[in-house]
């Protein structure tokens, strides 16, 4: 039973991770610890499996990552995002045409 509960314990702490990912309090460095602490205790879990960990939470935090966190480099090498495009509105559409 010792494995199913070691199991259970990845999963709520990937949970954890997700959350802090998908939050904006948690920096980046907090979340690499704890990424790096999942793979430790998954690799203890699975000892000579280290593709378990890869496959199940590696490919979950690099894509909610990129959907949460993008990359400073997306908008040009550490600069805040582009600015928005200004909204038009209907009413002062219609006046241009």
């Amino acid at each position: 039973m010792r494995v199913a509960d070691d199991i259970a314990a990845l999963e709520a702490e990937s949970l954890r991770i997700v959350e802090a990912i998908s939050g904006e309090r948690t920096p980046d460095a907090q979340i690499d610890a704890r990424i790096a602490a999942l793979r430790e205790r998954a690799a203890a879990v699975f000892p000579g499996h280290p593709e378990v960990f890869e496959t199940i939470y590696a490919r979950r935090f690099q894509r909610l990552r990129r959907r949460f966190r993008p990359s400073p480099a997306l908008f040009g090498g550490g600069a805040a995002a582009p600015a928005a495009p200004p909204r038009v509105s209907p009413a002062s559409a219609s006046t241009r045409a």
